[in-house]
């Protein structure tokens, strides 16, 4: 199999919109059609009612969106017999990221990227991943806004994966940092619906 085929097989993996297959076997209910109509694990919460169906949801579409980027990212480059180093991993991983956001199965409209991309980053670096879920967390709870937290996760996973390993940040590793700059600004372009809002909201509060 040669990688381009490769990834077109991450791009087609990555566009399975889990979010929308998990609401609509467990409540029959279009997950386009809840809140901001995103088919990611954040908005596919919203569609349950109690705490604990939420947090459950979650967790469990967050962990399949997240396996989209893993698999491929971790298990590609074996499968082709790439001796390409991280590069072959990394564009695998792009490849499925992509398929998520521009899901050909929805028209071309996906999630955000944000569980897809850590699970890549769990594959190519994963004290960087867990490092950029810290960062997540904390600022979760500081803002009380989860886009806000996903923007830190971004940043963190770029600052991380050069910072984890300086002298082969821009060697060897280098399709790895790469990702990790290019990720973090592709997740505020996926986000620049919510920054706008939240923007909007509090220079109305302001006036």
């Amino acid at each position: 199999m040669t990688l381009a085929l490769g990834c077109l097989c991450a791009y087609v993996l990555g566009g399975v919109p889990f979010a929308l297959l998990v609401v609509r076997l467990l409540l029959g209910v279009d997950v386009r059609r809840i809140g901001s109509g995103n088919v990611g694990a954040t908005n596919a919460s919203r569609a349950f009612n109690s705490r604990g169906g939420r947090l459950g949801s979650f967790l469990l579409i967050y962990l399949l969106d997240a396996a989209k980027g893993f698999v491929p990212a971790w298990f590609g480059p074996g499968l082709l017999h790439s001796d390409t180093g991280p590069l072959a991993a990394v564009l695998l991983g792009a490849a499925a990221i992509l398929g998520h956001v521009f899901t050909p199965f929805l028209q071309f409209r996906g999630g955000k990227g944000v569980a897809t991309a850590t699970g890549v980053l769990l594959a190519l670096d994963w004290p960087a991943a867990l490092a950029a879920f810290a960062v997540f967390f904390v600022v979760r709870a500081l803002t009380g806004q989860v886009f806000f937290g996903s923007l830190a996760l971004g940043l963190a996973l770029a600052g991380a994966v050069v910072a984890f390993h300086p002298g082969d940040a821009f060697g060897g590793r280098l399709p790895i940092t790469v990702l990790g700059v290019v990720l973090a600004a592709f997740l505020f372009w996926t986000h620049r619906h919510n920054l706008r809002q939240h923007f909007a909201r509090d220079a109305g509060a302001k006036a």
